[in-house]
Formats: C-alpha cells, structure tokens, sequence
C-alpha cells in the first residue's frame, strides 16, 4: 500500500474518530489514543511514531473541516505541547451537535456570594470594611476520565462506553 493510500485511509478514520468524539460535549482524545485507534480501525499499522504520520492526517482532517465550513475536528485532540482555547472547542462539540450546556447570566449570583466587607461578625479579614476584596480566578484541577479500551473515547461517569454498550 502507498503512503498516500494510508494517509487517505487514515483521515477518513480519523475524522470518524474524531466526530464520534465531537457528538458529545467536553470529550476529548489523547493524540497517542487517536494514532492507535486510527491503526486499529483501519487496519493498516506503521512502526513509525505517531508524530511522523498523525500530524499530516490532522492537518487533512482540518482542511476537510474548513472546506465544509466547520471547525477542526483537531482541536478536539489532547495534545500535551498545545494548549485549546475552550471557546474553540465549545464551536467544534456545537457544530457536531454535542448539547452544549447554557452558560449562566452574570445576573445569577448564589445567594451565598457576598463581599467581605459586608461581613458583620467584627472579625478583621484584612479586607477593609465596605471595600470588596480582589477576585482571584482559581483553575480546576484537569480531570482525566478513563477511556473505552475498545473505541478510546472517555468513558461518562457511568464507567459505561456510550458508544459499544
């Protein structure tokens, strides 16, 4: 077999992959998953690293994308040398009819969100009173879910594959 008839193989799976990954909101593929399930449902298998061929397929694979005028399908692979802006992804899962959760209105405050200036105990915080303290923006922890080992899509909390059971 050529290597443009693997090259073509393995963007049509990737793209399945990767749009099977993209049908349900905050999924995500490993870059080394992604290269080893292409091999697998393709059936066609390199010694080669992943980084010599699966480069070339995502670029292929976002071509296709651009030329139907959608989003990557690439910005769905984690990557530990890339960084994904969210808003990115969120187009990709909406665009791949994922339900895509509504974000909340600034206006929805918890009733449990206060100032500590507003505080009434007499305890010193270190916050003036009717001053508002600076907001601290905190990063959650990433969380890695596990993945089916038979299609290596995350599996939902159920430990369940969606997509074999």
């Amino acid at each position: 077999m050529s290597v443009a008839d693997a090259d073509r193989e393995w963007t049509l799976r990737a793209t399945e992959i990767l749009t099977e990954v993209a049908g349900r909101y905050g999924r995500t593929i490993e870059y080394a998953d992604l290269g080893a399930e292409v091999q697998r449902r393709s059936g066609i298998l390199t010694d080669m690293p992943f980084a010599v061929w699966l480069d070339d397929v995502l670029r292929e694979v976002g071509s296709r994308c651009r030329e139907a005028g959608k989003p990557a399908l690439s910005l769905l692979v984690d990557d530990p040398d890339s960084k994904v802006d969210p808003t990115a992804r969120q187009s990709v899962y909406e665009s791949y009819g994922a339900k895509v959760p509504r974000a909340k209105t600034s206006s929805s405050r918890s009733p449990r969100t206060r100032s500590l200036g507003s505080s009434n105990s007499g305890s010193n915080t270190g916050a003036s009173r009717g001053g508002t303290s600076p907001k601290r923006t905190v990063k959650p922890a990433e969380r890695r879910r596990p993945l089916c080992p038979t299609c290596f899509v995350e599996l939902p909390s159920t430990g369940v594959c969606d997509n074999c059971e």
